[in-house]
């Protein structure tokens, strides 16, 4: 805030950037559900968000080792692609919710499965991404 007790150009300048990024993620991820849904209708396995979460680790890990050596990378771009798209398209409340929806079928292996594929390969895909662009 302002010393007048508004926010400043700034603060709404990098808003419109996460707003307008977190548009394009957040449909984007409901594509990609969308089509994981029509092309496999029967999987009982959260392909949709693991793909999307797996690939947001990829590119956040690509876009901080890209960033790391440029300083051209202005902070409202970085607002919208990371706050903004990244955080629209990946989903850790659907991957926390289906991962419950797991357990509750009784599927409580393939729950474990999830659990340690996101997170240990969305950790070792923003690593990789990370070295990509270094």
């Amino acid at each position: 805030m302002g010393e007048s007790g508004y926010v400043n150009l700034e603060f709404w300048k990098h808003a419109a950037a996460v707003m307008v990024g977190g548009g394009m993620g957040s449909f984007l991820r409901f594509a990609a559900g969308a089509w994981v849904v029509h092309h496999h209708p029967a999987a009982k396995f959260p392909w949709a968000t693991l793909g999307v979460n797996w690939l947001g680790c990829l590119l956040i890990g690509m876009i901080y080792g890209w960033v790391e050596n440029r300083t051209m990378l202005g902070v409202s771009l970085r607002y919208f692609l990371v706050t903004g798209f990244l955080g629209g398209f990946t989903t850790f409340s659907a991957f926390g919710m289906e991962t419950m929806y797991l357990f509750k079928r009784g599927e409580g292996v393939m729950a474990w499965i999830y659990i340690l594929a996101s997170v240990a390969g969305g950790l070792a895909l923003a690593w990789l991404g990370e070295k990509i662009l270094r």
